[in-house]
């Protein structure tokens, strides 16, 4: 089965003690069964170490240290078991995050999530999210489906990249050939439904409270909404089951959108945004399914 993913996802590289919004800080790091066993095979001065850091109580993880950091995490924000070991000493979710995958028809995609803050750079920068590669083969075949979300995504993508119509043009063309609007519920009952939501950051609540489907950002900034949206689609439709899912999907995909214009409209930083964004809402499948249920009520 082929591996594919979006052209620009190839300049990823870990910023590591670059990263001023380090993944080693404020997440429960699980440890993976085939990764705890390997580490029970280490020699050296740190083996031991990493064995009595992994807590063994229902899920094995890290206990975090203060100010919950991963207890592996140098003063420096480099990983000790990397410095020690090497990058193949890592659990599965260390190697792998950011990165996301779905199934299609055609093989395995592969994406960056935004609440990574290098990933978050390179994928609001990146206006050829039209362009996919293939990265190699993995085990398998891919699913037969009666559904491929894959066409209308290219539907949505064609849009979003038509420089003969404006931004704002774009969003309606997408938004009327799905038969999806963020503007299904008003300003109002959207807070009411954002406030609701799980949050990792309570002071994230009154941020997301400045919502408005109406908000406006300067020209500049538009192509940076429209390559976030792209990501969205490939993130949130790409595996939809049929065509009422990939539309509710859609309508979350176009909602995420106006709460970045939002943002960045009240002069959030577009990265920063983008950033929390995906690490309230993307990371949460409870808050991504609430979010998603207001379009379902008009898709099905």
């Amino acid at each position: 089965m082929k591996l594919y993913a979006p052209a620009y996802y190839k300049e990823f590289t870990c910023i590591a003690d670059r990263c001023k919004h380090s993944c080693c800080i404020g997440w429960e790091i699980d440890v993976d069964e085939d990764t705890r066993a390997l580490y029970d095979t280490l020699d050296g001065d740190y083996a031991g170490t990493i064995r009595a850091s992994i807590d063994q109580t229902d899920t094995p993880h890290f206990s975090l240290a203060a100010h919950e950091r991963c207890p592996h995490l140098d003063e420096r924000g480099l990983c000790r078991i990397i410095c020690a070991y090497g990058q193949d000493a890592l659990c599965e979710i260390c190697r792998e995050h950011p990165r996301f995958y779905h199934e299609t028809p055609h093989g395995t995609e592969v994406g960056l999530g935004l609440c990574c803050e290098e990933a978050c750079r390179i994928v609001l920068f990146s206006d050829n999210f039209d362009e996919m590669i293939e990265l190699g083969m993995l085990d398998g075949e891919p699913y037969t489906d009666a559904f491929d979300a894959t066409v209308p995504r290219a539907r949505v993508y064609k849009i979003l990249k038509d420089k003969s119509l404006c931004y704002e043009d774009r969003l309606a063309r997408i938004s009327t050939a799905f038969g999806v609007d963020a503007g299904i519920k008003n300003d109002n009952a959207w807070c009411e439904l954002l406030c609701r939501l799980e949050y990792l950051h309570e002071e994230h609540v009154e941020l997301f409270m400045l919502y408005t489907g109406d908000a406006e950002v300067l020209p500049w900034q538009q192509p940076i909404l429209a390559n976030t949206l792209a990501y969205f689609v490939y993130r949130h439709c790409s595996d939809a089951a049929n065509e009422a899912d990939f539309a509710a999907s859609l309508g979350l995909a176009l909602f995420l959108e106006r709460l970045l214009a939002s943002l960045i409209a009240s002069g959030h930083d577009a990265l920063d945004a983008a950033r929390i964004i995906s690490e309230e809402i993307e990371y949460s499948e409870d808050n991504t399914d609430t979010l998603k249920s207001v379009f379902y009520e008009v898709t099905a």
